[in-house]
């Protein structure tokens, strides 16, 4: 469970940086998207005023010169028809006026441009006032040189003062206009600066972030073989209390807890033979010759045990030297009686320990189990035991067998 957290948690870092990364780079597109929207759109803004304003302005000073040009043609008398001229200039101020009306609602016009050109109107005013007062009096004289005279000295001069004010406007206006170009590049070039930045942090960002997620990865990695090797170390401990609790640890085999967990599920529903034997006189050996001694002669007779049935029963010590044989559900009741004998004669044949043979006789019990006889192992034992000490008691080196309730 805790690896599977683990790997979980892992994947989750890893998301987690893919995400943040997914995330960045969508903000810095968004951002450069927005600003650049912003830039293009004041740069689209920045051309449709520009151009509706030079295109005003060179209207207007075109119309005068045309103005100016009948004027002067009536004074040199190559124009003569008046109605026809006089229904020009008044189409043509119409459009000088038109003109104006439109600069005049172009937004962002800055006040120096703004004063220059008003200033030109006043002077068109002017213009067009004295040449009105010009033509009628021509109309009424017909004196077309005294005309000539008039435009020379008075009319013209006010019609180059306001075309020089008019260039002067647009000279004034193609100044704000290359300023604002200039902002604007400073502006995109700042915006390319920053977007490469905020690009480099991501990327760095994004690097740390990874190289913290291998970090965690592989801190995780090593948290769980160290978790992996601490459960393996605890599985083995609990096995090797398991093994410890239900063993012997002088002769290696199984215990009296081991044979009770092993057969008390069998007594109600299973029939087995089961024997018991227990060394006569055991104590003589110790009293004699020492524990030690004793010790490596119950050793000597475990092994020689094994050797024989092990291949035919289960082999519990179940006390210092009393030892417990269930046999094969295959073995039937009368092989187990002569299993039992040979069992009998090994353990009372002579062993030789610390080059001294030793032989004792030992008694036993046998009990073919019926289905139900006992409540628990307990039970069980003590019926073999008693059985066993009735041989004891009747001279011992012999094997009774457990009646039947």
């Amino acid at each position: 469970m805790a690896k599977d957290k683990n790997k979980a948690k892992s994947k989750s870092m890893s998301s987690g940086v893919y995400i943040f990364a997914a995330l960045l780079l969508a903000v810095i597109y968004i951002i450069n998207t927005l600003l650049v929207e912003s830039i293009y759109s004041n740069n689209s803004k920045m051309s449709t005023r520009t151009s509706q304003s030079m295109n005003c302005l060179n209207r207007i000073n075109s119309e005068l010169s045309e103005i100016n040009m009948d004027t002067l043609g009536i004074a040199a008398g190559i124009k003569t028809d008046m109605a026809v001229i006089t229904d020009d200039t008044n189409r043509r101020y119409a459009n000088i006026k038109d003109a104006e009306n439109t600069f005049r609602n172009i937004q962002d016009v800055t006040p120096d441009a703004m004063r220059r050109f008003d200033y030109a109107m006043s002077i068109v005013e002017t213009y067009k006032k004295r040449l009105d007062s010009l033509g009628t009096g021509v109309v009424e004289s017909g004196d077309y040189i005294e005309m000539g005279y008039i435009l020379k000295q008075d009319i013209y001069p006010l019609q180059i003062s306001a075309s020089e004010m008019l260039t002067s406007t647009i000279d004034v206006m193609s100044v704000k206009i290359a300023s604002m170009m200039k902002q604007n590049a400073i502006k995109t070039y700042l915006l390319m600066s920053m977007m490469m930045i905020v690009a480099i942090l991501g990327e760095i960002a994004i690097w740390i972030f990874a190289k913290r997620s291998k970090k965690a990865r592989l801190e995780l990695d090593e948290r769980e073989r160290s978790l992996a090797e601490v459960d393996a170390k605890l599985k083995a401990t609990r096995q090797k209390a398991t093994d410890l609790a239900e063993m012997n640890v002088l002769t290696g085999m199984k215990n009296r807890y081991a044979l009770d967990n092993e057969i008390s599920g069998r007594l109600e529903s299973e029939r087995f033979n089961i024997a018991v034997f227990d060394l006569d006189n055991f104590r003589s050996i110790n009293d004699t010759y020492g524990y030690d001694f004793g010790d490596e002669y119950l050793v000597a007779v475990s092994d020689k045990l094994k050797e024989e049935f092990s291949s035919v029963a289960e082999i519990y010590n179940i006390t210092g030297n009393e030892f417990c044989f269930v046999f094969n559900k295959s073995i039937s009741e009368s092989q187990a009686m002569g299993i039992v004998q040979n069992i009998h004669r090994v353990m009372t044949s002579p062993f030789e320990v610390l080059n001294l043979n030793v032989q004792l006789p030992c008694s036993g019990a046998v009990y073919h189990y019926l289905p139900g006889d006992c409540l628990n192992v307990n039970s069980l034992l003590v019926k073999l035991d008693t059985a066993m000490r009735n041989a004891k008691m009747n001279g011992g080196n012999m094997v009774n067998t457990v009646m039947n309730m």
